[in-house]
């Protein structure tokens, strides 16, 4: 049996992602028996399969018991701090730009709750400006992640969310001497080394590819890199060290004897200990970044197997690389980054196995080829030209091959986890890949030359060709993210089943033997006709989802790129908000209504129409009409209502009291923590249960997203943790009475 260890690897890290994604939990005990009775099955009828199915089996079991331990640590911790104000004094790990200036994305480690010892990490998206290695201390509001981010946050180790109260300050206690603060203070002088004489986006590129500082990115130009398809290469990860570690110690000076001599065992064991000092070289710069510490570890399992064991093998290594990161926390595999490093890796070996099946067959085709042209001579000028030729075609094939392959590979992660996929990344990322070696190494040598204060000159032109290199890969994003079909959305499940598909019919071509010019085709011609039907189906499709936090969520009605945004107030939802319509490629918002009576700051979003609720006359009504919707807002003395249309659909929410003078009658009742004083809803979309008024009401599931197609006849699909929602019975009763103006709004009186 091949790769035993890798089977076994697999086996773990397949429960623990079937686990983590698997959205009804009765579903698990069915998959478990249907799997378990396989293996027996192989175990009894095949001889060859039983050591294969033994490994799976075993790992299986290892993946499990991860998954238990893990689900019990997080599950405590939310129980002992859920919905609690405490005073933390953390150690802040490592921050990321805001959409908002002042202030930070923040992740931090607690060491303290009210003076009583703690560990564990929180994520705060919207925290005063600080610098990762400081420590802090201030007055949070906890609460457990939202549905939407929760398997990236627990990918990341963060079982909790917490927000600084209002009118809190944040307490600086100094830097901390943790080994994490001394990597982040190191990154920090190197990001301000390489950036250092440099236009503002060459130097932000460069700073997130090579130390990975992405602080210094803008929102235009993050687009742009998602528009263009590389939005991986601002991501410091395991191409990054793979290239850093592999590629340029291939391209080391060696002649004669001794590259013979690299080929011996000795040898291997040199080169996979510089590799794994480039490794550890990239974890320090980068301030340990999980990404970095994956890829790196994968480096460092790879030398111990070379020291070892031999040779060693990428799947192997990648794999008990895999296990080792998610021995503390099995929901690392739920992290993006781990699965988009993991899925490159997987589809950079196919694609060099591919170019390598295809070059043995080129060479078998040439030997049984029989010429007898005299231009084909050996020696000869047009020989010499041709040989050229074909060494120069068989590198751009094996390019094209790599890059094609890791590029589907990676399509399914993306489009999977809700995010744009490019139509352009496989153009991009073969245009650019000559690019991304020497700005890692110029970029990298900047950096080191920048703490030198007599290296200055030889800093200078160092840090000028970095920066020409960097400008052409930005001018290049730029160029391609403004082509028409930049950025493609999928609905999740439908882009599930076209990736099953293609997976399957790669198995059958690789099955039957076809060839590659028979089966290429076929693929292409597949996938593009299921982007073109699925972008089909999803135009015009209306989104309605509740981000940030469960106490004031915010509400965002996209469709297409256009979007209206309702808007109750908090850093946290602020930031949210923002990165929704990033996420959405919404590049208009028609609306931006802010629902806060007493606002403690105003809110800077630019938007084709906005209205506050602060500045309407108490009493009063005001509509607004867009594209996607009809917003009514009224405004009382203690509270504001808003109710919208949209294809089809009649949506209310609160914010503060409101008293009707009449029911109302809506499809859905948007969550709010006022009671919805004579609402007749049908449905309700809320991220909490836990609003007082809720007593009574047992049967509320959690829900907080939904999408439908503007015709009554199109059925409401959900989110996956949808349930059914409450259901309030009551007639049909008048929606709106005509004010004085002629429009239609919401009767109310002042509570």
């Amino acid at each position: 049996m091949r790769r035993p260890l890798c089977l076994f690897c697999a086996g773990a890290l397949g429960v623990e992602l079937v686990c983590a994604f698997l959205p009804q939990a009765w579903l698990l005990p069915l998959l478990a028996a249907i799997f378990v009775s396989g293996l027996l099955f192989a175990l009894l009828r095949w001889k060859t399969a039983r050591a294969g199915a033994l490994c799976l089996l075993l790992g299986s079991l290892l993946g499990l018991a991860l998954t238990v331990h893990t689900d019990a640590k997080l599950q405590a911790l939310q129980t002992a701090y859920e919905g609690k104000t405490a005073t933390l004094t953390a150690e802040v790990e490592r921050t990321d730009s805001s959409y908002y200036p002042g202030v930070v994305d923040a992740v931090l480690r607690v060491e303290q709750v009210d003076g009583e010892a703690a560990d564990f990490r929180i994520r705060c998206a919207a925290l005063p400006k600080c610098q990762a290695g400081e420590r802090v201390r201030g007055k949070f509001t906890l609460e457990a992640p939202p549905e939407t981010d929760r398997l990236d946050l627990y990918g990341d180790g963060v079982p909790l969310t917490g927000e600084l109260l209002r009118d809190e300050t944040l307490e600086r206690l100094g830097e901390s001497s943790s080994f994490r603060a001394r990597t982040a203070r190191l990154q920090r002088r190197l990001s301000g080394a390489l950036r250092r004489g440099m236009a503002h986006d060459p130097a932000g590129v460069l700073a997130a590819m090579v130390v990975g500082d992405r602080s210094h990115l803008s929102s235009a130009l993050r687009t742009a890199y998602r528009g263009a398809g590389l939005s991986h290469v601002l991501v410091v990860s395991g191409m990054h060290v793979s290239i850093l570690c592999g590629s340029f110690l291939e391209h080391l000076p060696t002649a004669g004897r001794r590259r013979k001599l690299l080929r011996r065992y000795a040898h291997r064991r040199a080169k996979a200990l510089l590799g794994a000092g480039m490794a550890v070289l990239m974890v320090g710069v980068t301030g340990s970044t999980p990404s970095v510490l994956r890829a790196g570890v994968a480096v460092w399992v790879s030398a111990v197997g070379i020291w070892v064991c031999g040779p060693a093998d990428a799947l192997t290594s990648l794999g008990v690389a895999g296990v080792w990161m998610t021995l503390g926390n099995s929901y690392a595999v739920c992290d993006m980054g781990f699965e988009l490093s993991f899925a490159a890796v997987v589809g950079t070996l196919a694609g060099a196995e591919l170019a390598r099946r295809s070059q043995e067959a080129r060479i078998r085709a040439e030997k049984n080829r029989k010429t007898k042209h005299a231009a084909h001579k050996r020696g000869g000028v047009y020989h010499n030209i041709l040989q050229r030729g074909k060494r120069l075609g068989g590198s751009v094939w094996e390019t094209l091959c790599v890059s094609g392959c890791a590029c589907a590979a990676t399509f399914p992660v993306l489009v999977v986890r809700g995010l744009s996929a490019s139509l352009y990344a496989l153009v991009s990322s073969v245009a650019v890949l000559w690019l991304v070696e020497p700005i890692l190494l110029l970029g990298l040598g900047t950096a080191l030359l920048g703490l030198a204060p007599a290296l200055a000159p030889l800093h200078r032109v160092i840090s000028r060709c970095a920066e020409f290199l960097a400008d052409l890969l930005d001018r290049w994003a730029v160029w391609v993210s403004g082509w028409p079909g930049a950025q493609l959305w999928f609905d999740t499940a439908y882009a599930a089943l076209i990736c099953l598909l293609l997976a399957g019919l790669c198995w059958l071509a690789f099955h039957w033997r076809l060839r590659l010019r028979v089966a290429l085709p076929a693929l292409l011609l597949t996938a593009a006709v299921a982007i073109g039907a699925g972008n089909a189906l999803s135009r015009d499709t209306l989104r309605v989802e509740l981000v940030g936090t469960k106490s004031a969520p915010a509400v965002v009605i996209s469709q297409n790129d256009r979007a209206v945004v309702l808007y109750r107030g908090g850093k946290t939802t602020r930031n949210a908000v923002e990165t929704t319509l990033a996420r959405r490629n919404v590049r208009t918002v028609e609306a931006f209504l802010d629902l806060r009576i007493n606002p403690s700051d105003r809110d800077a979003r630019k938007a084709e129409q906005t209205l506050r609720a602060a500045s309407c006359a108490k009493d009063s009504a005001r509509v607004l009409r867009t594209d996607i919707a009809r917003l009514e807002l009224v405004r009382t003395r203690t509270g504001c209502a808003v109710r919208v249309t949209a294809a089809g659909q009649t949506f209310l929410t609160l914010s503060g009291t409101v008293r009707f003078a009449q029911p109302i009658e809506v499809d859905w009742l948007l969550a709010s923590m006022a009671r919805p004083n004579r609402v007749v809803y049908r449905e309700m979309l809320t991220k909490s249960t836990n609003y007082r008024w809720m007593e009574g009401d047992k049967d509320i599931e959690l829900q907080t997203a939904l999408r439908f197609r503007p015709s009554s006849f199109w059925k409401i699909s959900r989110s996956p943790s949808a349930g059914k929602a409450n259901r309030a019975a009551g007639s049909s009763l008048r929606r709106a009475e005509t004010n004085r103006r002629g429009s239609a709004v919401l009767p109310c009186t002042m509570s």
